[in-house]
């Protein structure tokens, strides 16, 4: 299974080295089931504090399975957003992107952020540490 990684866990493996995300991380990593797309590509990217840390985010996400968002791609993810809206919920569209990408391709997600457990259909990928 493709699991689709969200930045707040990519901070934490490549920036914080967390413990409690490494080892799976470099599970998944081994395996080939890391998938990432643009916005996390420019996230990671706009945190990073040196030419140092830019390397080593293009080395780590180079190698992995890239997704593309298409228009019907960016329509699903406007339609959840507005789902949550209308439930009370705000909800990030970047966060919506990556849950349709996530449908769209059949992924899990892994991520720390909590306002994906809000978002209708999203298939979270669960820690060993939960």
């Amino acid at each position: 299974m493709t699991v689709l990684v969200d930045t707040s866990v990519w901070v934490e493996f490549l920036d914080r080295f967390n413990p409690l995300i490494r080892d799976d991380m470099k599970d998944l990593l081994r395996r080939g089931a890391v998938a990432t797309t643009g916005l996390v590509v420019a996230e990671l990217r706009r945190g990073a504090r040196s030419p140092a840390q830019v390397a080593a985010i293009l080395d780590a996400l180079n190698p992995l399975v890239y997704l593309e968002a298409d228009r019907t791609t960016w329509l699903r993810a406007g339609e959840l957003s507005a789902q949550g809206a209308r439930r009370g919920r705000r909800v990030e569209i970047g966060d919506c992107l990556l849950a349709a990408l996530a449908h769209r391709e059949g992924c899990l997600i892994f991520t720390l952020n909590r306002d994906f457990e809000h978002i209708p259909g999203v298939r979270l990928y669960r820690s060993r540490i939960n």
